[in-house]
């Protein structure tokens, strides 16, 4: 639909409304959607349930979004909690909090200070965490892939109980691949570097290989 043709939403308090399509929507308390939403810009602050899909071209969180259906956004930001039941295609992400995505997740660009749990594949180009929480994926796969456990993380962590701050996963791929706190069966790149808190099965490079003297590397191949 033409953006001219779309109308504007802007909803305040406790409401309940129909899917539909939209350009801008602003939505302020505890909002539920009925169906799929197609918009141009999605900003929210409190607690919002889509019982459908969400398409967008930008969607600013501030607190807990929840999408039922299939998630593909072009750019995501703010602080708070994301969950996508049907997978996710988000080309940029900027955000703060706790990400959780049933399926796969696929992203061009991934800045996150926080948590994710994705039980699928998470695919990005370039991939930059700051932990502060547990981490989990079936598999990561992409370019430039960093994971760092935050400075302040230790400090959260005496507030907000949870797993252990690391990263989790079966298999980690990309051409540049730089870990801490890392647990995974293998780890293939170019340029791998294993750091502080690893243990790992098996590392496959093809370039440079470096390991903490901290970490646990089980066997390390180049191929």
């Amino acid at each position: 639909m033409a953006e001219e043709n779309r109308r504007d939403l802007k909803m305040i308090g406790e409401t309940s409304t129909a899917g539909g399509i939209f350009r801008n929507i602003k939505v302020t308390g505890e909002t539920v959607f009925n169906g799929d939403v197609d918009c141009v810009k999605l900003s929210h602050i409190g607690e919002l349930e889509i019982k459908g899909g969400l398409r967008a071209e930008e969607l600013k969180i501030t607190g807990e979004c929840d999408v039922q259906g299939g998630l593909a956004v072009g750019a995501v930001s703010g602080r708070g909690e994301l969950k996508a039941e049907s997978g996710a295609r988000i080309e940029k992400i900027k955000f703060t909090g706790n990400i959780e995505v049933s399926g796969d997740c696929e992203t061009g660009t991934l800045e996150l200070n926080g948590a994710f749990n994705i039980p699928g594949l998470l695919s990005s180009e370039r991939m930059e965490v700051q932990m502060f929480g547990s981490c989990k994926a079936a598999e990561i796969g992409g370019s430039n892939l960093r994971v760092r456990r935050s400075r302040k993380s230790k400090l959260l962590h005496l507030f907000k109980p949870g797993g252990p701050i690391e990263l989790t996963a079966d298999l980690i791929e990309g051409d540049t691949v730089d870990l801490e706190y890392t647990i995974a069966e293998v780890v293939r790149g170019n340029r791998v570097t294993i750091g502080p808190g690893c243990r790992i099965g098996r590392v496959e490079y093809r370039g440079d290989y470096t390991a903490h003297k901290s970490a646990s590397v089980k066997e390390s191949v180049r191929q």
